[in-house]
């Protein structure tokens, strides 16, 4: 239902009738576990205290005209910048929409970790995240400067 909305810009009455639902929303986020000291999974056991990833992505808007611009996106597309964290089963934990396509990532991962009840990371803990943010206690980046690929890790490949 939540996808039906903000893929197909369809109203919430809509997908009400469609779904035989309520109108009423309701978000179950799961919990963030991190990984453990004992973790057996050949992937995982590296990242002690990994709670999961987090990204944004771009959503395709049409703005009034007079926002056009602040909605434009470095790509040129009028979009609004979505931030989603998920676990390490790709669970969604956080998810943040309505930031203009120009926002920085930066800028957003602020806005979220300052709100009232924004993404809290406990102490000791963090999330993988991309190079559109910055290195930090909280927030681990790839080490510039080195390739990955995504072969090494795709699925079937054994860790040497």
């Amino acid at each position: 239902m939540f996808l039906a909305i903000l893929g197909h810009h369809t109203k919430n009455r809509i997908v009400k009738h469609n779904y035989k639902r309520s109108g009423q929303t309701y978000v179950l986020l799961a919990q963030p576990e991190p990984v453990t000291e004992d973790c057996s999974n050949d992937r995982r056991k590296w990242f002690k205290g990994c709670l999961g990833a987090l990204d944004e992505t771009y959503i395709d808007v049409t703005a009034l005209k007079e926002n056009r611009a602040r909605y434009r996106n470095r790509k040129g597309q009028t979009t609004i910048n979505v931030l989603a964290v998920c676990n390490q089963d790709m669970q969604f934990i956080y998810v943040l929409s309505g930031w203009e396509g120009s926002a920085a990532d930066s800028r957003v991962l602020r806005d979220v970790v300052t709100r009232e009840n924004g993404l809290q990371v406990p102490r000791g803990n963090y999330y993988f995240c991309d190079n559109g943010y910055t290195n930090s206690e909280d927030f681990l980046t790839p080490y510039r400067g080195v390739r990955y690929h995504l072969n090494d890790w795709g699925e079937g490949t054994s860790i040497h």
